[in-house]
């Protein structure tokens, strides 16, 4: 009897948990969620490709290629070139932000010295850029700069 319990006690607290990991509503709404690997011969439901430009004191910055690509899992959100195209290819139809490619790439906004200005599609973008739900051909612009400069 006392071993069919804490069976049960153990195969609950695991059904919490990966309920923690897999259902991105239990989770915090400021924290992005978990970008999926692409599972093979599936079809994508989504096909976008917003692009990024950054620059530092006037100067264009390089976004990387190859940014959530490797030998084992292709991110829903990734690049292939260095050319500042965000490829959302995904298989399911939610939502991707500009926070969930920040963790795909493992990068933060914040850069010590420098004032951060935000253009979407040409406007000053003032809101939570986190939040910021990736569109086809929209253009996302990161302005760094010195302050005083």
């Amino acid at each position: 009897m006392f071993k069919k319990k804490s069976t049960l006690i153990v195969l609950g607290i695991a059904v919490v948990i990966l309920g923690f990991v897999f259902y991105p509503g239990v989770r915090s709404s400021d924290a992005p969620r978990s970008v999926p690997c692409l599972l093979p011969n599936l079809s994508l439901v989504q096909h976008l490709h917003p692009t990024l430009a950054i620059t530092v004191d006037g100067e264009p910055e390089t976004v990387p290629a190859n940014i959530g690509l490797s030998q084992t899992c292709e991110r829903a959100i990734h690049t292939h070139d260095p050319d500042g195209v965000i490829h959302v290819e995904a298989q399911d139809r939610r939502a991707y932000t500009f926070g969930d490619f920040l963790w795909v790439w493992n990068k933060n906004l914040n850069r010590d010295g420098y004032a951060l200005d935000v253009f979407v599609d040409g406007e000053r973008f003032t809101e939570n850029l986190a939040e910021l739900e990736f569109e086809d051909r929209q253009a996302i612009e990161l302005r760094y700069a010195t302050p005083g400069q």
